[in-house]
């Protein structure tokens, strides 16, 4: 799968902050789902970066196959 420059990351938390799923704590070094084109941040204390992460990862499985670049078989 190709990566780029917009695509979503996991990283660890440079301040305390609000997940942008259920508006609940993110503390400063705890792991965020980040997507830098929207500035949005999913904790992963909640399971809000879990969810975005899953949800991501199948969009982008999903557009290699129909594009033809991934293989529907592979796991």
């Amino acid at each position: 799968m190709p990566r780029y420059s917009g695509d979503p990351y996991w990283l660890k938390a440079r301040r305390s902050s609000h997940c942008s799923g259920c508006n609940g704590p993110i503390v400063k070094g705890q792991a965020i789902y980040y997507y830098p084109n929207i500035r949005k941040a999913y904790g992963s204390a909640c399971g809000c970066g879990q969810t975005q992460h899953q949800q991501f990862m199948s969009a982008a499985a999903d557009e290699d196959v129909y594009a033809g670049t991934g293989n529907p078989y592979a796991s």
